[in-house]
């Protein structure tokens, strides 16, 4: 028995990049605002809360001279305009990643095709990147969505991915685009590298172990977080998805059982250690 942390685990490097720049606004010591949740990660949301930022839902909430960090998903485009009219400084923290796919996304209407989303269209991340598109854009999570959607056509579509949206589903797809010869159809990798490796670690893992416990770490709300869980679940693990270890302590575990600990992209490092280190007391 024993625990067993995943190598790609707590921040990945674009959370690690917003939340730097977050912190860095604190310092210089004007207000800080974040229009909504800078990461989808409660704990660590509070941790910012109690160095003196603030999290409000508008934009009216922001007064001038502030500064406002961008949610690391982005924000709307005309809420980004909106705040700088205002004589808010805005800095943007939108991961590198999602901004690729907001450039691409636009750029591919402009060569005429028509845009499908595989993702949650809630999702602030698919809200930011609908901002930059003029057409009609269709956002779909199901395969009975994309059979209905994509079976017939000729006029060309371009489908792009929320780049958290789960890797699993995403080569679904693609395996059915190409057994049935969808030729108008263009498939525009955007799943992020950072998930999908976390994704991989996870299927390696259950498959070399499968009786381990899979100990999921992150906010309840967090895509990629969940389609860690579901693949878990998929996979047949008996699996668990907490925020924290005070969640952990709550719940009742199999005897003589390892764990494998895995985590979102937006949980803290600290948090993944706490989880592992309170695993390691019972086994």
């Amino acid at each position: 028995m024993g625990v067993r942390v995943a190598l790609s685990s707590g921040f990945c490097e674009g959370v690690r990049r917003a939340f730097a720049l977050a912190e860095k606004a604190l310092l210089e010591g004007n207000p800080v605002f974040f229009l909504g949740e800078l990461i989808h990660n409660r704990d660590a949301m509070a941790m910012l809360c109690a160095k003196g930022a603030r999290v409000v839902s508008c934009v009216e909430d922001i007064p001038c001279g502030a500064v406002a960090i961008t949610r690391s998903h982005g924000i709307p485009k005309d809420l980004a305009e909106n705040l700088s009219a205002r004589g808010v400084r805005v800095v943007d923290a939108t991961c590198p990643k999602v901004k690729r796919v907001q450039v691409l996304a636009k750029q591919l209407e402009g060569e005429g095709y028509k845009i499908v989303i595989l993702g949650e269209r809630s999702h602030p991340e698919i809200q930011a990147l609908l901002s930059y598109l003029h057409g009609e854009v269709t956002v779909v999570s199901e395969k009975s969505e994309w059979q209905r959607i994509l079976q017939k056509g000729s006029s060309p579509v371009a489908v792009l991915a929320q780049t958290t949206f789960p890797g699993a589903i995403f080569r679904e797809f693609a395996d059915w685009a190409q057994d049935n010869a969808l030729s108008w159809v263009h498939l525009v990798p955007t799943l992020c590298g950072e998930t999908e490796a976390r994704q991989r670690e996870l299927e390696k893992h259950i498959a070399e172990n499968p009786e381990d416990i899979v100990v999921v770490v992150g906010g309840k709300h967090s895509a990629n977080t969940r389609s860690l869980f579901v693949l878990a679940q998929r996979k047949g693990s008996l699996v668990f998805w907490v925020e924290n270890v005070e969640e952990l302590k709550s719940l009742q575990f199999p005897s003589n059982r390892s764990f494998f600990v895995v985590s979102g992209t937006s949980t803290p490092d600290s948090i993944v250690a706490e989880v592992a280190a309170y695993l390691r007391q019972r086994v």
